[in-house]
């Protein structure tokens, strides 16, 4: 969930570190601590951040907390910025989360007290939100989650068909009596509600047909009888369907907003692409269907999760026709391909901070998820070696068609020769239906131009010498090209140890369209603990040591070096000539 969040700061030193945190939610407010400031702010937001001593923060929120379901999250961080507290809300409103996020950021101690989180268990209510499952008895839970704290285990007892990412401490059990969680859509008398939680998936459809005459109050009261009748909860209601024409009923309108369920209305071709098991009636002659009430159930069953059954035939009623179909529950999983830039958290976008933390799998090189791990520590991490980027981006793919939420990270940026593609690529292969979001990160070219000075402020080019995917000779093909096109060349991988000379090959490429003393910057390391920066010519390009963390830009024709920088001029001296001269005001 995404929070809106206050900083309230009291001292100078206290607002250093709210501004720090600003810098990755810049979206939160900052706020000068003042007596009255709750009584104004307290309904604008879902997170506050203290930067005090905790018991100003205690006194400041006692008059306005009510309960764990309404609270907002409580975060107090000490002025030294030694310690990110979640004082309220560790659960419920995220804060436990979001601590770690500010702790792993500004190198602070998170101090949680939860007691699943202290004993690295998954949340059992954050779960069951993720889920969608409505909870039949709340009141539950807590003695759930107090044995689920001591036992560090719970047992599932599914009574409809289900496919949800279960933690690994969950276990799936064959008979009611052993189990402490049932999931049902459907009544049994044998749950003791008073020790067993009962968690009912949305995954019921109704589809009716009716005359126009028909009222609200007639519709629901022979719906609740027809699920009554059937042992159905009317909880597990996810949406009524019906075909198009009928589709804008006030009756059906007003039912599906009260009970905030999904309203579809089908054309007849959409509702012929299933089979009713009734014999045609007649709705055939006037409408072209079979049977409005089972077709418009199914589709729209399988509209929502692909797989589904007919579990209520047709049933007339006066004036209407009243069926039930029953979906393949499940919960739709997505897929975040995350650029993480040069791999310092303060590189990092907050866009990429915040997929991170609010992702269920972290799939990504070993080397690169080293660079971020106080950032994802809690999660589950699925680590891989080099050269194993199908295997990393199948193993995310299925984690995310699991249900899973799931970043695949990428250093850079993941469309600059990084996983993007790669993932896109097995999507389109295998025609799989994932919802995917590239987070773009900040690219090595960016990165190392940056620290080089401004050497692509003219056209360039990216090749990389990595002949791995790319045949050298069409490599070779491009360093020609580029140099006869006297573009700026950022070379991307430029050696290994398996590709010695592939740099000195390209330099003499290059060589035949560039002077010997071309300016060059060779980039170690960009915002690394050994970031290295080198100002030399193309002729001595290959006598230095680069490795495959090395980019090395290339300048035009027109690049120069000042003191410590790579310039490429943009053409503004041709445009403006003597107006870039720069005159000095007097000293005297």
């Amino acid at each position: 969930m995404e929070k809106n969040k206050a900083i309230i700061y009291l001292s100078e030193k206290g607002r250093e570190i709210a501004e720090k945190i600003r810098s990755i939610f810049p979206e939160a407010k900052l706020y000068k601590f003042k007596k009255e400031l709750l009584h104004e702010i307290w309904n604008k937001y879902n997170a506050f951040i203290f930067v005090s001593a905790i018991g100003v923060a205690i006194r400041c929120i006692a008059s306005f907390i009510k309960n764990k379901k309404e609270d907002p999250a409580i975060i107090v961080i000490d002025e030294e910025g030694k310690n990110v507290i979640p004082l309220l809300g560790g659960h419920s409103a995220e804060a436990n989360s979001l601590s770690l996020t500010i702790a792993s950021f500004i190198k602070a101690n998170p101090v949680i007290t939860t007691a699943s989180d202290l004993k690295n268990l998954p949340a059992l209510d954050l779960w069951i939100k993720k889920t969608g499952l409505k909870i039949k008895n709340p009141f539950l839970l807590p003695k759930i989650m107090a044995k689920f704290n001591s036992s560090k285990e719970l047992k599932i007892f599914l009574n409809t068909q289900v496919k949800l990412p279960f933690p690994k401490h969950f276990s799936l059990v064959s008979t009611i009596s052993e189990a402490d969680i049932i999931v049902t859509n459907k009544f049994i008398k044998d749950v003791d509600e008073n020790n067993q939680l009962v968690l009912i998936p949305k995954n019921l459809f109704v589809g009716i047909g009716f005359h126009d005459w028909i009222k609200e109050e007639d519709l629901e009261k022979t719906l609740k009888e027809v699920f009554k009748e059937a042992g159905f909860y009317w909880e597990a209601l996810s949406g009524i369907a019906t075909i198009q024409k009928k589709g804008s009923h006030p009756a059906l309108k007003k039912l599906s907003e009260r009970y905030k369920i999904k309203l579809f209305a089908f054309t007849s071709k959409e509702l012929n692409q299933v089979n009713s098991s009734s014999p045609p009636g007649a709705s055939m002659k006037t409408l072209g269907v079979a049977s409005v009430s089972e077709q418009a159930a199914l589709f729209s069953a399988f509209t929502e999760f692909q797989k589904a059954f007919l579990c209520v035939p047709k049933q007339v009623f006066k004036d209407l026709t009243i069926a039930i179909a029953e979906g393949v529950y499940k919960i739709k999983g997505k897929l975040y391909i995350v650029g993480t830039g040069p791999g310092d958290l303060e590189n990092l976008t907050p866009k990429a901070i915040s997929i991170l933390r609010s992702s269920d799998f972290i799939v990504g090189y070993k080397t690169y998820i080293n660079l971020i791990k106080p950032l994802i520590e809690d999660k589950e991490i699925l680590a891989y070696g080099m050269m194993e980027e199908v295997e990393r981006a199948k193993i995310a793919i299925k984690k995310a068609l699991e249900g899973n939420v799931v970043s695949l990270i990428s250093g850079g940026d993941p469309g600059i020769y990084g996983m993007a593609g790669l993932v896109l690529e097995i999507l389109s292969k295998n025609s799989l239906d994932l919802e995917i979001e590239i987070i773009p990160g900040i690219s090595a070219l960016n990165a190392c131009a940056s620290l080089a000075g401004a050497p692509l402020m003219n056209d360039f080019v990216a090749i990389s010498l990595s002949d791995r995917l790319t045949p050298w000779d069409v490599i070779e093909k491009r360093l020609h090209l580029a140099g006869k096109g006297d573009f700026v060349i950022v070379l991307y991988n430029p050696k290994s140890k398996g590709r010695k000379e592939h740099l000195s090959k390209a330099k003499n490429v290059l060589l035949s369209y560039r002077k010997s003393e071309t300016p060059v910057a060779i980039i170690k390391g960009a915002f690394r603990k050994n970031q290295e920066i080198i100002l030399t010519t193309l002729k001595k390009i290959d006598l230095y040591p680069i490795d495959m963390q090395t980019t090395i830009i290339i300048g035009n024709s027109n690049s120069f070096i000042f003191k410590n920088w790579l310039i490429t001029p943009r053409g503004y001296e041709v445009k403006y000539g003597e107006k870039l001269q720069f005159s000095s005001p007097s000293l005297g």
